[in-house]
């Protein structure tokens, strides 16, 4: 490598003078970057090659302190420099290079100089699992899993490409192959517990329960192992609500814990709430809350709010139109974000994600209001010192369970969950033979994503068509894996497969409207049925449900007690197969539910946005006003 006075051989700059001076300022200028001195380190390199001394040190660190400044294009021109100067395959110098090309929105270059680097060391394992994750951070899955598959030909022993590519095959659905590389991934590391889960959660997605034991013990070996694994995951696959707070107070620790500023209170003439998701779209989360938004009262509250996601629709236009202030922070840093909040002078923050999505949690781990609750989007504790409420109500966390809870509780008077009163259903009626169901037949229903069903509630639900001939399972396909497994559990429980009917994703006003079409909706037990609970019961269906201890687990449970349908609840599996055996061989009972589910439906608090927003406002003021 060359380093001195532009192309003079290396005796000649060694003998001048001048050599020995700029070779002791290049070390000490790499002193002051080490120290964090940037500003007198970039000074100091920029005189060093005003002098005409240069070296691949010297355009390797300015490049890279080009970069972090965003001075992009200033990056690039230094790290092609130093590019110049050396023929090793610097990782660090190529990834510098290219992920300023990305900055720069020139995805087309820095593939080229990727493309280029493989075609050169098409050996180097490292250099194509590190395009891979380039690819993988940019979305372009395809490619990426490609990459991996390649690299991994070459070594078969990176155990962290190997969970990256089950994570992608995760992502695009193909679970066979998720598991599969999973399995190899904990084979080279059993002692990372995140893996284990990771695991888990595929074969939940594909309903596949060939191994019940492997899932008990991998369970126990997961708790064993004391490490940080996202506690939501867990909620599907355990009703435990003491280790659902022991999971998310390591994770929050492991992952989210951060110095947070101390935020005063300053009065202002109306409250000042935002808050904050990356579901303001054709989402449950916009389904639900989209009259609450239009209701707030904008004489006594200013409602802000953050998006998450740079994915926006119809809904979010209309959502526009309704608050005060919409800022899309999906682009940006934490710091920066929490920033804008915090000059927006929040009085209260609302979180409405928890540990669904990635950023969340981390930016109110910083505080952006005197206040910060979470509400709706994660039903369970966050474990998170920076989350001050939680809203509920007395059914879905009773006294006697708050100790399982980080957050102080709020309780709302009724149901915690948000619907709007005027939910659109599609004009279009569908007929039975239209969706693929039998006229005649009993359609017990289930319209939860398929990782919610265990084996546990599967057996019942066999039991429940054994007995009852004249009927058939309607189900929502989550994806071709489940829908394959669940027809195969189904024989191997005596069913006939063709029994077993799964019906695709429609609009939700569509969807609301071919619900009609069920006779009665059959509830899982560890994650109960959240918003397609709130779909059936607008839509006149009744929904049974057996409650247990965890906030998911007892959701279901809060919808039909404000409804005043409690005989729907039970609290065991017998009495949850007797009760939906006794509902679907009486059609006069059947009917009466039906008409009394209709009729509450416009009298109940549980559709009634005007209250539901009044009652949470009334909260608010009672929360400022403690300030």
């Amino acid at each position: 490598m060359q380093k001195g006075f532009g192309s003079a051989p290396k005796k000649k700059f060694q003998k001048d003078s001048r050599y020995l001076k700029f070779y002791n300022d290049e070390k000490y200028a790499a002193d002051l970057l080490r120290n964090k001195k940037i500003k007198e380190a970039k000074n100091l390199y920029l005189k060093l090659l005003k002098s005409e001394y240069q070296s691949y040190e010297i355009f390797f660190n300015l490049g890279f302190i080009e970069k972090n400044q965003k001075n992009y294009r200033e990056a690039v021109k230094y790290f092609t420099k130093a590019k110049s100067f050396t023929k090793e395959n610097n990782l660090n110098l190529l990834f510098g290079l290219v992920n300023s090309y990305i900055l720069l929105k020139d995805i087309k270059e820095a593939r080229l100089i990727l493309d280029e680097a493989i075609n050169n060391n098409p050996k180097s394992d490292l250099l194509i699992f590190n395009y891979a994750k380039l690819e993988e951070d940019l979305l372009n899955f395809k490619k990426a899993i490609k990459l991996y598959e390649k690299g991994l030909k070459l070594n078969t022993e990176n155990y962290k490409a190997l969970s990256n590519l089950a994570g992608l095959y995760q992502k695009t659905e193909r679970y066979s192959d998720a598991i599969e590389a999973y399995k190899k991934a904990i084979k080279l590391q059993p002692q990372i517990a995140h893996l284990k889960l990771s695991l888990l959660t595929c074969k939940s997605f594909a309903c596949d329960w060939s191994e019940p034991k492997y899932i008990k013990d991998t369970l126990k070996e997961i708790d064993n192992l004391e490490q940080e694994i996202c506690p939501f995951d867990l909620l599907y696959l355990e009703d435990n609500p003491s280790n659902n707070l022991k999971k998310a107070k390591h994770f929050f620790e492991s992952k989210y814990k951060r110095a947070s500023q101390k935020l005063s209170y300053a009065p202002k003439t109306k409250i000042r709430v935002g808050y904050f998701s990356a579901d303001f779209r054709k989402h449950a989360l916009m389904y639900l809350m989209k009259g609450l938004f239009e209701l707030h009262d904008k004489e006594q509250f200013d409602v802000y709010i953050y998006s998450l996601n740079s994915e926006e629709d119809e809904l979010t236009d209309e959502l526009k139109k309704n608050v005060n202030v919409f800022r899309n922070i999906s682009d940006i840093s934490d710091e920066k974000a929490s920033f804008i909040a915090r000059e927006d002078s929040l009085d209260i923050a609302v979180d409405l994600m928890g540990y669904m999505k990635k950023r969340g949690l981390s930016i109110f781990s910083l505080r952006v209001a005197p206040i910060q609750i979470s509400y709706l989007g994660y039903p369970g504790t966050t474990g998170s010192d920076g989350i001050d409420y939680l809203i509920a109500d007395k059914v879905v966390i009773p006294h006697e369970f708050r100790k399982f809870y980080s957050e102080k509780v709020i309780y709302m008077p009724n149901c915690y969950q948000c619907n709007d009163s005027n939910r659109k259903t599609s004009k279009k009626e569908f007929s039975k033979t239209e969706l693929g169901l039998p006229e005649n037949a009993f359609v017990f229903a289930c319209f939860n994503a398929n990782n919610k069903i265990t084996s546990v509630e599967f057996d019942i639900w066999m039991r429940l068509m054994k007995k009852f001939k004249n009927s058939v399972l309607w189900l929502y396909k989550s994806n071709d894996y489940s829908e394959i497994n669940l027809k195969k559990e189904s024989e191997n429980r005596g069913v006939e497969s063709s029994r077993i009917i799964f019906a695709d994703m429609l609009c939700n006003e569509e969807h609301l409207s071919r619900i009609k079409c069920a006779d009665l909706f059959l509830d899982t037990f560890n994650f109960n049925a959240h918003t397609t609970a709130s779909d059936a019961l607008w839509s006149g269906v009744p929904v049974i449900t057996k409650q247990g201890k965890s906030f998911p687990a007892r959701v279901c449970s809060s919808l039909l007690t404000s409804l005043g349908l409690e005989e729907l609840i039970v609290q065991d599996n017998e009495e949850y197969e007797d009760k939906a055996f006794s509902i679907a061989t009486n059609r006069i009972y059947l009917e009466d539910l039906k008409n009394r589910i209709n009729q509450s439906r416009t009298t109940s608090s549980l559709f009634d946005t005007k209250r539901f927003t009044g009652n949470l406002e009334e909260i608010f003021f009672k929360l400022v006003k403690n300030l």
